[in-house]
């Protein structure tokens, strides 16, 4: 009964522009998990090399150096409430359908380049969702985030039914235009209820002009001074920027993660949609029961134990045998269940130990320096990948590793975070 009570609690904790971003984020979770766990091998059933692969990958990161780079003065332009509604249009629901049309290379190019706008969106997005919020609701609206994107993906083995029965085309192409209807329904309605944020408010009456270089600079500068004057904000920072470098080639996000069970374990395409879904599991066992349970805890504690359990799943991924389902169902396990745990807290975090204005800058330069570091791994991933597919993981254990580090030395410096906001 009381975790009951609790649970309830947690949920319902949210309220106002927190409270509909999650309500309303069903309907991109599921379809985006239904398309995207086949979607590298729709290409390659339609002619798309892993090469190649590692071409759009590389594109994507070059996308998103451009449109991170415009995406802090534009949503401070824009407003976050119309910037989110514009960009999700054309990085979330436009993608899928031009990837039904074809699944060719320079139709999925295209989709790729829109998909990277979602770095103006995420940053428009992110903060309408914590921007009027105090610091226990960012946490749990990131959590409830990230367990509905999670728990979309247990329905990835319904993907595999629906593959094993019609083919990888058919079903995919289903999947793709499932996802343009529901997406663009979601952003009609989200924004119907969505309210400009304060701060978002004040920018908007302030502003005078057109866009000007010049404004986007001071966003920026303001932005790098604030970090200079807070280590653990900056180190966080760091932290964040690898780590999406990671999210993109390591995780059950990046395009090499379906192809990497077939093509180093040599399993088939209807196994590894268990897989998909176990790593779905883990993730929800991580957010919906860990995360509530350590949230009182020292926040950058809880980032290094999921950081350890992540590096720890993904070196099994490297050793284990080759053909062994069991095998790869626990090293999913085990590395989904970190992942679960450090992104969740790591979004957390990184709304945390940020504030004022100064958030829709550094979540621009979050992107902006992911995207650059991302453009040099991705590059790297497209050499080393044909070679040998287990340098995808090689490469991913080198950058939770420098996460460690990051919140290890937070921890050393800086002391228990939460007892005095000036740990920050």
């Amino acid at each position: 009964m009381k975790l009951y009570i609790s649970a309830k609690n947690y949920i319902l904790r949210l309220n106002g522009n927190a409270l509909v971003c999650i309500a309303f984020h069903p309907l991109w979770g599921v379809p985006y998990s239904l398309y995207f766990f086949y979607l590298s091998l729709y290409m390659k059933a339609n002619g798309v090399t892993d090469a190649q692969l590692g071409i759009l990958m590389l594109a994507g990161f070059a996308a998103s150096i451009f449109f991170s780079i415009i995406a802090a003065p534009l949503v401070d332009r824009m407003g976050r409430k119309r910037a989110t509604f514009v960009f999700d249009l054309i990085s979330s629901a436009v993608p899928p359908l031009i990837y039904a049309i074809s699944g060719s290379f320079w139709f999925s190019l295209v989709a790729m380049v829109l998909t990277n706008a979602n770095k103006v969106m995420s940053v428009a997005y992110y903060l309408i969702m914590v921007e009027d919020s105090d610091d226990d609701q960012r946490i749990i609206a990131f959590n409830l985030f990230n367990i509905i994107t999670v728990a979309a993906g247990i329905l990835i083995p319904v993907a595999g039914f629906f593959v094993k029965l019609c083919g990888i085309i058919r079903a995919e192409r289903f999947f793709l235009i499932f996802a343009c209807i529901s997406m663009t329904i979601l952003i009609f309605i989200r924004n119907h209820f969505l309210k400009e944020t304060t701060v978002g408010e004040k920018l908007l009456k302030n502003k005078s002009g057109r866009f000007s270089p010049g404004a986007a600079i001071r966003i920026y500068s303001d932005s790098y001074r604030f970090l200079a004057g807070h280590p653990a904000a900056l180190l966080t920072v760091i932290a964040s920027i690898i780590f999406y470098v990671y999210y993109i080639i390591g995780t059950n996000n990046s395009l090499y993660f379906a192809t990497y069970f077939i093509d180093a374990l040599n399993l088939d395409e209807a196994s590894i949609s268990i897989l998909g879904s176990v790593y779905a599991v883990g993730m929800l066992i991580a957010m919906v029961i860990i995360n509530p349970l350590v949230q009182r805890l020292n926040i950058f504690i809880n980032l290094i134990t999921g950081a350890l359990l992540n590096t720890a799943g993904i070196v099994m991924l490297v050793i284990i045998p080759s053909g062994s389902l069991p095998a790869a169902i626990v090293s999913i396990v085990v590395t989904s269940v970190g992942f679960g745990i450090f992104k969740s807290v790591l979004d957390a975090a990184l709304a945390i130990t940020t504030e004022g204005k100064d958030r829709a800058g550094i979540y621009s330069i979050v992107n902006l320096l992911s995207s650059i570091l991302g453009i040099l791994t991705a590059g790297l991933c497209g050499i080393l990948y044909p070679l040998n597919p287990k340098s995808v993981y090689f490469i991913s254990i080198i950058i939770l590793f420098v996460s460690i580090t990051c919140f290890t030395i937070i921890l050393l410096k800086r002391g228990r975070y939460g007892q005095s906001k000036e740990a920050c």
